[in-house]
């Protein structure tokens, strides 16, 4: 999907979206030839829990290592227990 599809579908606007791109929280799955940012249906629910982990306090540097962490196949549990703790 385009990124208005997913600022729409998230309740948000392109510009937050752009933004935790450019932050490094959330990444277009590829680039379409016209050079549009194509988003998976995986992004709505990682910008869901992006959101959510912000609720809680978390910072988008502390988010952007747990995303990291999980992207790269680890589980983040311990990690995110020692930032909440």
């Amino acid at each position: 999907m385009k990124i208005g599809e997913l600022a729409e579908r998230a309740g948000t606007s392109v510009k937050t979206i752009r933004y935790y791109d450019r932050v490094g929280v959330l990444h277009p799955q590829e680039r379409s030839e016209s050079g549009y940012r194509l988003y998976g249906e995986d992004a709505l629910d990682r910008y869901r829990f992006v959101r959510a982990a912000q609720a809680v306090g978390l910072h988008l540097g502390e988010i952007r290592e747990i995303v990291a962490l999980r992207d790269r196949g680890g589980t983040p549990c311990g990690f995110v227990v020692d930032l909440i703790g």
